[in-house]
């Protein structure tokens, strides 16, 4: 862990406010056909993979925004519960995916080319095998009569998974080198992704 904690703390501060405005806003990404790709998932996989453990902070500045701005929507039990298990849902999820882009990508995928398709395929496992099966027993636990499934869900959020895996894959080709660094943990100079 780096003895200075506030680059990756102003991370996770910087991609809550990018979070809430966007929520706030209702921004998406039209698709056509009324489909589209919500944005939230790109601010919160590239706050874990920058500021590591601290992109909770993302989660948890965004959860209690909406508690404030939407106090009405949470005097029902149910929407209540829904939130916050979602909001720990995304806190388990996106610890994984810090240690994972430190450990798997960062420390151990020295050409650029391999980063970019490791992180595609890191968002992939994100999103299918991690966070849709978890939100998907946290619905059939708090709507049984929902009909939630697997299936369903991951259909649904295809164009999603695909949107946010490119937009963030983008983002670091476009990215210098040094930008890719975890700001959570002391990297050694003989660690750096090398472009050839």
């Amino acid at each position: 862990m780096k003895r200075t904690i506030w680059v990756p703390i102003l991370i996770g501060l910087i991609f809550a406010a990018f979070l809430i405005l966007v929520t706030e806003t209702q921004f998406v990404i039209p698709l056509g056909n009324k489909a589209f790709i919500g944005v939230g998932e790109i601010f919160n996989t590239i706050s874990a993979a920058l500021g590591g453990p601290f992109a909770i902070i993302t989660i948890i500045v965004t959860a209690i925004s909406h508690f404030i701005l939407h106090a009405e929507l949470f005097t029902d039990v149910q929407f209540t519960y829904i939130v916050v298990i979602d909001a720990m849902i995304h806190i388990f999820a996106l610890l994984l995916v810090s240690i994972c882009y430190y450990r798997i990508l960062y420390l151990r995928v020295k050409k650029a080319s391999f980063f970019f398709v490791g992180w595609f395929v890191m968002i992939g496992v994100y999103y299918y095998l991690i966070l849709l099966p978890l939100q998907v027993a946290l619905l059939k636990h708090a709507d049984p009569g929902l009909g939630a499934t697997y299936l369903s869900f991951a259909k649904i959020f295809f164009p999603e998974f695909l949107g946010t895996a490119l937009i963030t894959t983008l983002f670091w080709f476009a990215s210098p080198k040094y930008f890719r660094r975890p700001q959570w943990v002391e990297v050694g100079k003989g660690n750096q992704i090398k472009d050839k």
